[in-house]
């Protein structure tokens, strides 16, 4: 009959349909990027000379481990990562940095090249034809001289580049790209090593860290389509060994991790059970917002995000924001 299953047909529509949202869920993973939520930096010998600058300045150290996860859709579809690191609010140079850039090759050695190089000059003719009743003819004349040499050499192999680095914002910010081959992953952890100059009353301050992946997916059949994807941390780094800098940047961290909580709850309340007024108020002043306003006000550095929407956020949600702000002022007040 139709429009009625058996059991059994009922059975493997379900596991299909089970194993198609596993699946689904799995290759939706994408691309997944982690960084340590607060930094220690150690003070390393300087390699200028002049008195003048030692006395006022210190270089320091930042070692920034960076995960990434590449989720079953997108592996063989990555092309590459790129991490950028540039500071919050004020700009240090940049003194070193690592892994600087590298290539390499499949090939181990020198390659063997030998090339025949021929010189040809002639002149040729050739006439045959058959017709009925006709005499048969052929006519053939070749003049050439012809000279040859070989030439042997050794040529280094085509190099591909496997990491990628160098200075930005004015060299007080820096870019790693890295590039999958046979012999390397892109998946997994890598440690980014970073050393600024800085003023010798300098105990702490704020770094963003920017992660892409640039890839190719396959859409039907030959047809792939290019894509762009990055994510943002803000991360509050300390000197080493103090006590106040280390406590004003786990005030950041905690800050910051309220707000983001607040924000989502905030979202998820505006379309809860409550009545539909409340719910519809909630909407709108939901809606007068900026989307991912919390992240932007994170990622921006600037107080006055938080003051020009202030008039459009529950009480609750400015509260917090307020104490995030106040965080970030901490940190930053290092800085000097």
């Amino acid at each position: 009959m139709r429009g009625v299953f058996t059991a059994k047909q009922v059975f493997v529509m379900g596991l299909f349909l089970a194993l198609h949202l596993d699946l689904t869920a799995a290759n939706d993973s994408g691309v997944r990027f982690d960084a340590p939520a607060m930094i220690a930096v150690r003070p390393i010998a300087s390699n200028q000379s002049h008195d003048a600058e030692s006395s006022s300045e210190k270089v320091i150290e930042l070692l920034l481990p960076v995960t990434s996860e590449i989720g079953m859709r997108d592996r063989g579809n990555v092309s590459s990562f790129r991490f950028d690191i540039v500071w919050n609010q004020q700009s240090y140079p940049l003194v070193n940095y690592a892994p600087k850039t590298q290539t390499s090759s499949e090939i181990e050695g020198l390659i063997d090249v030998e090339k025949n190089e021929d010189q040809a000059r002639g002149i040729g003719g050739s006439l045959n034809g058959r017709f009925p009743e006709m005499v048969n003819g052929s006519l053939k004349a070749d003049l050439s001289s012809r000279t040859g040499s070989t030439v042997k050499y050794h040529e280094r192999p085509q190099q591909d580049v496997l990491v990628a680095s160098g200075t930005t914002n004015r060299g007080c910010g820096v870019f790693f790209r890295f590039h999958p081959s046979k012999q390397t992953t892109l998946e997994g952890g890598r440690d980014l090593v970073i050393a600024f100059r800085v003023p010798k009353t300098w105990s702490g301050g704020v770094i963003k860290l920017k992660c892409s992946v640039t890839g190719k997916r396959q859409i039907i059949g030959s047809w792939s389509d290019s894509f762009e994807e990055s994510c943002m941390f803000v991360i509050p780094i300390y000197l080493e060994g103090d006590d106040q800098a280390r406590d004003a940047a786990r005030d950041f961290v905690d800050s910051e991790t309220k707000l983001r909580i607040n924000w989502d709850q905030l979202q998820n309340r505006a379309t809860d059970g409550s009545t539909y007024l409340h719910r519809l108020s909630r909407t709108e002043r939901l809606q007068s917002l900026p989307p991912q306003w919390a992240h932007r006000l994170i990622q921006s550095g600037r107080d006055e995000y938080l003051e020009k929407y202030r008039s459009n956020l529950p009480q609750d949600l400015a509260d917090v924001a307020d104490q995030f702000v106040l965080a970030r002022k901490g940190m930053f007040a290092l800085s000097r």
